[in-house]
């Protein structure tokens, strides 16, 4: 699995979009606790923080979550990983949108076309109801992450709700062909049944 699958399964799993992958959070192994996290001055593991920070975030912990994460930020300001992480804390947990649409930018900053504050980004402003601006956002991180089929999807919905169906259709046929046994692949199905009934 490369970087950017491994960072949009973990940006997924916070979004409570996909399967969870409790493996890759076992913040209990290393002993550190929530408390200590957040008093971190220099020598805490920034890492097992940032981990217990997502673990404290899924159940909607998030005041803690978000300490958390301020202060592993702080420590390191160039991890993209920590300030999508954190944009999306803010977003989901205080529904804080300019803190959110600041933390995802410095993210992209951090790593330009970091494909979670790609997906992000793109989530956050088709909730706004920012179609267009949303539909930049996926078909960037299409255009760059050819691969992650996640985005392919999301665009292929924004067109649809804005009334484009024959430009989602070729996106969908591509989902399916190009990843027939995953899950935007089944999504991707049932949205071509769904535009296809509509259309008759």
């Amino acid at each position: 699995m490369t970087i950017v699958s491994r960072s949009l399964v973990a940006f997924a799993i916070l979004q409570g979009l996909l399967l969870a992958a409790p493996r890759l959070l076992s913040a209990p192994t290393t002993g550190i606790t929530a408390d200590a996290c957040m008093a971190c001055a220099t020598g805490c593991d920034l890492k097992a923080c940032h981990l217990m920070a997502v673990e404290l975030a899924k159940p909607r912990d998030f005041d803690r979550a978000i300490a958390i994460e301020e202060v592993v930020l702080g420590r390191d300001p160039g991890n993209a990983e920590v300030a999508a992480a954190l944009a999306k804390m803010y977003e989901t947990g205080r529904k804080d949108v300019v803190n959110a649409l600041r933390l995802y930018h410095e993210a992209l900053g951090a790593s330009p076309g970091y494909p979670p504050a790609l997906l992000g980004l793109g989530t956050l402003m088709r909730d706004r109801g920012e179609m267009l601006i949303a539909q930049r956002y996926f078909e960037r991180g299409a255009r760059e992450n050819p691969a992650q089929p996640l985005f392919k999807v999301r665009l292929a919905e924004v067109l649809i709700e804005t009334g484009k169906p024959d430009q989602a259709q070729p996106i969908l046929e591509q989902i399916v062909s190009g990843w027939p046994d995953s899950g935007e692949a089944e999504t991707a199905r049932k949205m071509m049944s769904r535009t296809a009934i509509a259309r008759q």
